[in-house]
This record gives C-alpha cells, sequence and structure tokens, in this order.
C-alpha cells in the first residue's frame, strides 16, 4: 500500500519533472547521444524500443524504418502513439519479449534495464531478438556513482518536496525499490558477455568514469 500511495503521487508528475529544467535538458541529452554510434544504417526494416513509458527517445529515432514495434508493460504508452500508424505497440510481462527470434535490426532500451530484476536474463533475451548485424542499444543512469548521487541529493534538497509532494524519505524508498540495479553491476555483466562486441560512451564528460558521469551508453553489435 505504501508503494502504491507513493506511485499515485509521481504519476502525473513525474514525466514532466524528468524532462523539464536542467534535469530534462541532461535526459534529452542522453537520448540524443544514444543515435550516435558506428555501423548505423539509413534505414532500419524492423526496430523494438523497449519500456518507451511516455516516448521520450522516439523524435530523436533519424533513420527510416519500415516498422517500429514498442514493448511495454503500462498503459501510458498506447495513449500517446495511439495516433501513430506506423508503430506496433504491445503489452508484456517485463520477462519474456513475445517475438521471434533473429526478428529486429535494432532494439532499444533506454534507462529500464536498471529496474529489471534478472538483467542478465532480460539482456540475452533482448541480443536474441536481433538479427545478426543489428544492435542493441542501451542507454542507463550511472547510480549510484558519486555525480549521480550528488544530482539525487540537490533533488532531494530543493524539487522533491515542491514538485512530487513527497517526504525525503518516500523519496529515497522510491529509488531503492525502482533503481534495483546498479550501473557498476550492469556495466561488469555487459563487458563479461559482450567484451568485443561493445561500444561504449560515457556522458556529460565522456571520461570512462562513472563515478564522474551520470550516464552510460552502450551499443552491442550482433
Amino acid at each position: 500500500m505504501f508503494k502504491k500511495k507513493i506511485f499515485h503521487k509521481l504519476e502525473n508528475r513525474y514525466s514532466n519533472h524528468a524532462y523539464s529544467g536542467l534535469l530534462g535538458v541532461l535526459m534529452n541529452y542522453c537520448h540524443r547521444k544514444l543515435e550516435n554510434f558506428s555501423k548505423k544504417k539509413n534505414h532500419y526494416n524492423k526496430i523494438l524500443e523497449i519500456g518507451a513509458g511516455s516516448a521520450p527517445h522516439f523524435k530523436y529515432i533519424k533513420e527510416t524504418f519500415s516498422e517500429y514495434h514498442i514493448a511495454e508493460t503500462s498503459k501510458l504508452t498506447s495513449k500517446i502513439f495511439s495516433k501513430q500508424k506506423k508503430l506496433k505497440i504491445i503489452k508484456y510481462d517485463g520477462k519474456k519479449l513475445p517475438y521471434r527470434n533473429n526478428t529486429f535490426d535494432r532494439i532499444i532500451i533506454s534507462h529500464c534495464l536498471e529496474h529489471i530484476l534478472s538483467p542478465e536474463e532480460f539482456i540475452f533475451e533482448m541480443y536474441s531478438k536481433l538479427k545478426i548485424g543489428g544492435v542493441l542499444s542501451i542507454a542507463l543512469p550511472t547510480d549510484p556513482g558519486i555525480s549521480w548521487r550528488l544530482g539525487r541529493t540537490f533533488l532531494k534538497i530543493f524539487t522533491i518536496g515542491k514538485t512530487y509532494k513527497i517526504t525525503s524519505d518516500e523519496f529515497n524508498y522510491l529509488n531503492a525499490t525502482e533503481h534495483v540495479n546498479s550501473i557498476f553491476n550492469l556495466i561488469s555483466i555487459i563487458r563479461f558477455n559482450y567484451k568485443k562486441k561493445i561500444e561504449e560512451s560515457f556522458y556529460p564528460f565522456r571520461i570512462k568514469s562513472l563515478d564522474l558521469n551520470l550516464f552510460y551508453n552502450v551499443h552491442i553489435h550482433k
């Protein structure tokens, strides 16, 4: 009940807050940079985006495509994309993607993997849906890196009470139960399994340090 109460408070406020002000500038910067990688094609036959949410990433897709699929666990995305005829949205259980193996030319998952309880299994699941020559694009917050923790502290002191109308303890609880995967664990899983197939970027400072940056983008080529 406690967690549901928090989410009820956040439901109509989070998207507007996350993509407004300085935080919004940084988040959009991360989405834009996720579109920069080698071997990028001008056209993809099939693209899959997982956990599109309020659709912050879609506007940065510049290449053309024949089909754009979205796999989502909530109904929010369906309402946002209701007028987009080229998009195919499916609600799934958050574990198994309801597609055949070797289906997509590109898969995008932005700021979602940190929420998934079995991240290694889910990475394998996504990778299996890629065609040979395809790319899996992942964007992650560098939580609990030093810069990310400092930013969260700033929000907690100056923004959370006024914008979210929740207490500091509620905010800490929300982050503890939502960001269940440390960036240090996720990057170790990715590097161990795909060391020779990855293309990494760190933002906004581009130094290869999770503590100094706020975002980690990685492209896994198949």
